[in-house]
């Protein structure tokens, strides 16, 4: 739930595609139920401003009443479309094993998905995952929580081509009446009014490997992912959540160290203090964010080097261009070229 600091829990425009698809699939015309939640039909770039969870709650609940099916939620993670999948759904389904997939969604999902809260834990039996939506109180949510466990059991069958052992999944809400549809695809036991959703399963079935891992794939998107969110310096841990949540402003350019301060819950004093331990000042950690969401973008958008400029707050190429340099010693249209022509 957001705090003082007015945070607004947030989810990736991917999950507008999700619906998109959903609808579409069935020959309902998706565009006056976006409109109904105040969304966009386009916005499905995973660079466009993040959605609110309870809009796209409203949007799941609105899909469920236009196609009259209460249980729309597990029949869309049920029916997932891969090939409109996250950039973060690619490199979890290129990992080696069920346990490496699990970790990276653990790890990542959190700064792409900021109304997501995930848990992991691997060395407990059973073994558990967590996925909770963070949340204003507003909005009906069981679409929503039925599509999250839906879609994460569907996509581990998908990449080991077999039925997930679940021993347990739990649901924040209330039990549906519909309950029995639920038991037929997750075929284990069901509790609802739990204090999270989660899947719970043996620890030996994390060493199931995915057939759809891919080395390669798994290593460049891990790298893009570590270039993105974080200095990968163990000794600069505050620095990295600064630039962390500096990117998951709307807006780089109007991010100050007395907003970010707030999202961090801390005081601006605080925050300059604690960066100065670490040999930084707030502007030089804003420009790192800058330098690691341009190297993100370039790498892995189709964005244009115009649209990525006016993402990170520049109102002429020229500037970020010249900025981008100083970074990196090349320019970001060779930047996008190299990075790519590792990946061709």
């Amino acid at each position: 739930m957001p705090g003082a600091s007015g945070f607004t829990p947030s989810l990736s425009p991917r999950f507008a595609a999700y619906v998109r698809d959903y609808l579409m699939d069935r020959g309902v015309n998706p565009a006056p139920v976006f409109d109904a939640c105040g969304i966009d039909f386009n916005s499905k770039e995973e660079y466009d401003t993040a959605l609110p969870v309870e809009a796209v709650a409203n949007l799941f609940e609105g899909a469920a009443a236009i196609t009259q099916n209460p249980t729309m939620g597990l029949s869309m993670g049920q029916n997932f479309h891969y090939e409109s999948s996250s950039l973060l759904i690619v490199a979890m389904l290129a990992a080696p094993t069920v346990g490496e997939g699990l970790r990276f969604l653990n790890v990542y999902d959190r700064h792409i998905d900021s109304g997501i809260k995930t848990a992991f834990y691997p060395r407990t039996s059973p073994t558990e995952f967590t996925a909770d939506l963070l949340h204003e109180g507003g909005a009906t949510l069981v679409q929503l929580n039925d599509y999250l466990m839906a879609f994460l059991v569907q996509t581990l069958a998908t990449a080991t081509r077999k039925q997930v052992p679940l021993l347990e999944v739990t649901f924040q809400h209330a039990e549906p009446s519909d309950e029995a549809v639920l038991r037929s695809f997750f075929n284990c036991q069901l509790t609802f009014g739990a204090d999270s959703n989660s899947i719970r399963f043996h620890p030996r079935y994390l060493e199931e490997p995915f057939l759809t891992s891919n080395k390669l794939l798994f290593k460049i998107l891990s790298n893009a992912m570590e270039t993105y969110f974080s200095l990968g310096e163990h000794k600069n841990e505050f620095v990295s959540t600064v630039c962390r949540q500096i990117m998951l402003e709307d807006s780089l350019q109007n991010a100050d160290s007395d907003t970010i301060a707030g999202r961090l819950s801390i005081s601006p004093r605080t925050l300059r203090r604690r960066l100065a331990d670490e040999g930084y000042t707030f502007q030089e950690a804003k420009s790192l964010a800058r330098e690691r969401r341009a190297k993100y973008l370039l790498a892995n958008s189709s964005a244009s080097l115009t649209e990525i400029a006016y993402e990170l707050g520049y109102s002429e190429l020229s500037a970020f261009s010249r900025a981008f340099r100083a970074w990196v010693g090349e320019t970001p249209q060779a930047y996008r070229e190299n990075v790519r022509s590792l990946i061709q």
